[in-house]
């Protein structure tokens, strides 16, 4: 969910909030963007783009309208019936032969890769299986790359997001009557602040969800800004509890959270926990143990480093990296379990790759990699320990080896195209 944005530059920056009066649709944050500079004639760039995707008969049209008392626009997307079923690798295709720049061909790949994994994983089928009919191909395309185009013309270099609402009761879809949010909306909203709102209905969508989390760099209230536009994007449902309105907020900001200290860089990135302990009285084995318990609690890591402590005793520290939210069972394991008297807390920032597992065929066994990406590109790959031992173990083959030729098998399939 990070920006590519030159993290060096000085200066004001262009900022992008985002406000959920009722909810986000990919029609909706394009009609936002568009609203907020009728001057600039972004309609018919965005036109241009659409058609560099060779969608036949495909448009996009912007209306001027009133929602509730509100002046908004509202857009349309017209696809001219008769399109044909479309699944990622056909999506994919179109978008890398169009002519758009990199930066908004990369970022609508990534997004396109991952809600079909998204799709892949809640239906149980590989992702080449997947089809975007339920979500609309067509509407999904447009949304995704007319969104990371408008961005890339008006310079948007950063993007924050008020609290998500998402809507509650029931919604039909082609396997029947399911709870409300959708399961993958529910699903590209992991770790994102969300809460239902008084609508019974589903006011935030897939592609919504999807747009949201990949372009968001922090959540939260409005930051300090100097407002330069304001625009509103009207989404199609009527609502019962007020305007189904999207708030586009742009301006200029010097206040880039998490380059100005420790809290701003909390908000800015996804945070994490660290919690500390020097101990100087407890056995190996109680702090074996404790490692173990902690890492079932939850603890995402624990390492035990060792240090001199007051009066030349040798000692360890414990750290515990963790979510947030798990703070409480972990706080409680280590005074049940330990010998310390206290506990160091705080939060900290921290950049994350995303991160996909893939599997690969190893001689005669199958091995899971970890794949880590950065800005959209591959960075590293990294297969499973434990995968690695056992296919080791079965082939009297070396785990140097086995790990080796894991790495070697996902290089060569390229990227995504793991099994």
């Amino acid at each position: 969910m990070e920006n590519q944005t030159d993290k060096t530059k000085t200066g004001p920056r262009t900022l992008l909030y985002v406000d959920l009066w009722a909810g986000a649709a990919g029609d909706m944050l394009l009609a936002a963007l568009l609203d907020a500079f009728p001057e600039r004639d972004l309609e018919r760039g965005l036109a241009g783009t659409i058609a560099a995707l060779g969608l036949p008969n495909v448009r996009v049209r912007a209306e001027r309208g009133v929602e509730k008392g509100f002046a908004c626009t509202r857009l349309t997307v017209e696809d001219g019936g008769g399109q044909p079923r479309r699944g990622p690798r056909e999506v994919s295709a179109l978008v890398r032969a169009a002519a758009l720049p990199e930066q908004v061909r990369q970022r609508s790949l990534k997004a396109l890769d991952r809600l079909a994994r998204v799709e892949a994983d809640l239906h149980g089928v590989p992702v080449n299986e997947v089809h975007f009919h339920e979500l609309g191909a067509v509407d999904t395309m447009v949304d995704v790359v007319g969104f990371f185009s408008l961005l890339h013309e008006l310079g948007i270099e950063r993007v924050a997001v008020g609290p998500v609402p998402l809507g509650q009761g029931r919604l039909r879809t082609e396997h029947g009557d399911v709870g409300i949010p959708a399961p993958a909306t529910l699903a590209l909203l992991e770790g994102v602040p969300v809460t239902a709102g008084p609508e019974s209905c589903e006011v935030t969508t897939p592609t919504g969800a999807l747009l949201l989390t990949e372009a968001a760099d922090f959540w939260g209230g409005l930051p300090p800004m100097t407002v330069q536009a304001v625009g509103y994007g009207a989404g199609h449902r009527v609502l019962e509890h007020g305007p189904n309105l999207l708030r586009a907020v742009v301006g200029k900001t010097a206040e880039i959270p998490g380059e100005s200290g420790d809290d701003a860089l909390a908000e800015a990135e996804p945070s994490c926990l660290v919690l500390e302990a020097a101990i100087d009285d407890a056995t190996p084995e109680v702090l074996g143990f404790l490692q173990s318990r902690l890492f079932a609690l939850g603890a995402l890591d624990v390492y035990l480093v060792p240090v001199l402590m007051k009066k030349s005793r040798p000692g360890v520290q414990l750290t515990v990296i963790a979510r947030p939210e798990d703070e409480d069972p972990l706080v409680d394991a280590i005074f049940a379990e330990s010998t310390t008297f206290g506990l160091r807390r705080r939060l900290s920032g921290r950049h994350e790759l995303e991160r996909r597992t893939e599997c690969v065929s190893v001689g005669d066994g199958e091995v899971s990699v970890k794949v880590g990406y950065w800005k959209g590109v591959e960075v590293t790959c990294s297969p499973e320990y434990e995968d690695c031992r056992r296919v080791a173990e079965q082939s009297g083959r070396s785990l140097k080896q086995v790990m080796h030729e894991a790495v070697a098998a996902r290089r060569s399939a390229g990227p995504g195209n793991g099994t």
